[in-house]
């Protein structure tokens, strides 16, 4: 299962790229507020978790056999971690582990692993939650950064422009390769992982740019009430493609009801290709005066096959295990649980509802997934694809961002 987990978090990274440099259009205090608390709280979880990595992964709804005997159990004998947090007034963190008090934290944070049986196979049902009260931004903000950058690339000048004022995108292109070109009916954007890279952040080349290196993909996104407004996301080798529209309608995902992705994904590691097309998920989105929510679910999978075998030498620690049994039938049954489940839940799935409530902001998620208890990985397990290879990297754009925030 940690395969499709990490499938999902190279998904994901492409969408931070959306999200972060569609927010460097102007300054806004509101926005800068919350990302501040978000940023503050993102470097002291970094330096809280470094050295535990199997905390780290729990918390993010990742776990393996062999890891259980490191969480707590609840009375039922479920595998859990926790993590509370305060933030004190001038901005810093205390985080713990398992705090002793229950309630009155900025931020908390709780991962629960079930075991279960599916036939003989074993298997953990994952229910995750986690609250923070950080305000000052919303969703709808977002589909509005993400109309205004729409325009902004169909016209070179105001991209230079923007190129030239803010420090988001001036990181991007200074630590990547960026261009931006006329494709046919498209306007492509493109961020290519290079030396330049690797120089100033080999942690993040060797893992990320060695993934996207493994992976083809392509990720249609719309919006379902007006099927118009898409965006594509490719990739070439480590080079990342956003497909905008060329001339988008004015209201260009201002409002979206329901979003749609579909993705082909195909990964070549240690003489096997996976290959995952037509999976499809929705994401539905309603907002009132006071509250924007998000629900977010697996739709379907077309085709799913393993093709090739394993090459005769892998390097220790790359493979935690062999596959027993069929790999194919291994690789079916990762994909049946994370699109459709087995335990009358369905797959994986997605909540997340942001309140506002007088002067306080309520931003609470929660998801569910069913995960194979053997691990396997097609990216490796080495320690140059363990998630804090990524930190220094991420660490500089969120300062950069925060400065296009600040208006610096």
């Amino acid at each position: 299962m940690p395969f499709l987990k990490k499938k999902s978090k190279l998904l994901r990274i492409t969408f931070v790229c959306l999200l972060f440099f569609s927010a460097c259009t102007k300054p806004n205090q509101n926005h800068y507020q919350f990302w501040k608390n978000y940023d503050s709280f993102q470097k002291s979880y970094r330096t809280h978790s470094s050295g535990n990595e199997t905390y780290f992964s729990a918390l993010a709804g990742l776990l393996s056999d062999e890891k259980e005997k490191e969480l707590k159990r609840t009375e039922s004998g479920n595998l859990y971690v926790e993590l509370g947090g305060k933030q004190s007034g001038n901005g810093t963190w205390s985080l713990q582990w398992y705090p002793e008090q229950k309630g009155n934290y900025d931020y908390y944070a709780r991962s629960e692993f079930s075991p279960k049986l599916w036939g003989e196979k074993e298997i953990y049902t994952v229910e995750r939650s986690q609250i923070s009260h950080w305000k000052g931004f919303l969703p709808r903000d977002y589909f509005v950064w993400l109309n205004e950058f729409a325009f902004i690339v169909n016209d070179p000048k105001s991209f230079e422009a923007l190129k030239s004022k803010s420090q988001n995108l001036k990181f991007l292109c200074e630590t990547m390769t960026c261009s931006l070109k006329q494709e046919g009916g498209s306007i492509l954007l493109e961020f290519s992982i290079d030396d330049i890279t690797k120089k100033k952040f080999p942690g993040f080349y060797n893992r990320t740019g060695v993934r996207l290196e493994k992976t083809k993909m392509t990720i249609d996104i719309w919006d379902k009430t007006n099927p118009e407004d898409k965006i594509k996301i490719t990739n070439l080798g480590k080079t990342i493609q956003f497909h905008f529209p060329s001339h988008p309608r004015k209201q260009f995902f201002l409002k979206p009801g329901e979003i749609r992705f579909l993705g082909d994904i195909e990964i070549k590691s240690f003489g096997i290709t996976a290959i995952i097309s037509d999976l499809e998920y929705k994401l539905n989105y309603t907002s009132s005066a006071n509250e924007d929510k998000l629900v977010g679910k697996y739709v379907r999978v077309g085709k799913k096959e393993i093709t090739g075998r394993f090459l005769y030498f892998i390097p220790t620690g790359v493979i935690d295990f062999f596959i027993p049994g069929n790999i194919d039938e291994f690789f079916s049954d990762m994909m049946t649980l994370q699109v459709y489940g087995t335990q009358g839940r369905g797959g994986a799935g997605l909540q997340a509802v942001y309140s506002l409530q007088g002067n306080t902001q309520t931003n609470k998620i929660t998801t569910y997934s069913e995960i194979m208890r053997k691990k396997f990985s097609l990216y490796g397990a080495d320690d140059s694809q363990k998630a804090n290879q990524d930190f220094d990297f991420y660490a500089s754009w969120e300062e950069a961002m925060m400065k296009d925030f600040k208006g610096n």
